[in-house]
């Protein structure tokens, strides 16, 4: 018998810029609520909103890496990286929503 070789895994970049997506969308909706009701509590609702709904994606978002590596579908390197993106974009998208609550009307 001959010796078993396995493939070894393509390199996955979704995990990562999924994380920023959810980042980037966030700022959008965001900025561009504060665009549209500049200086009025909808544009506060519709950040507070708008990051708790970001916050849940990106949550959701680490678990399924997590799900994803103890399976064998991430490399190490691949998972510390996508853990790493999941920090910087939970930390983005608090820091984006700063505004919306010291500049209350």
């Amino acid at each position: 018998m001959g010796r078993v070789v396995k493939a070894r895994k393509q390199p996955s970049w979704q995990p990562i810029v999924t994380a920023f997506a959810i980042w980037f969308a966030h700022f959008m909706v965001v900025w561009a609520a504060s665009e549209i009701w500049a200086h009025q509590w909808t544009a506060n609702a519709v950040a507070w909103g708008a990051t708790v709904i970001a916050l849940l994606a990106v949550g959701v978002h680490g678990l399924r890496i997590k799900a994803h590596h103890e399976a064998g579908e991430l490399a190490d390197w691949q998972y510390h990286f996508a853990l790493g993106a999941v920090a910087i974009a939970t930390a983005a998208v608090l820091f984006s929503a700063v505004p919306s609550l010291i500049f209350l009307p």
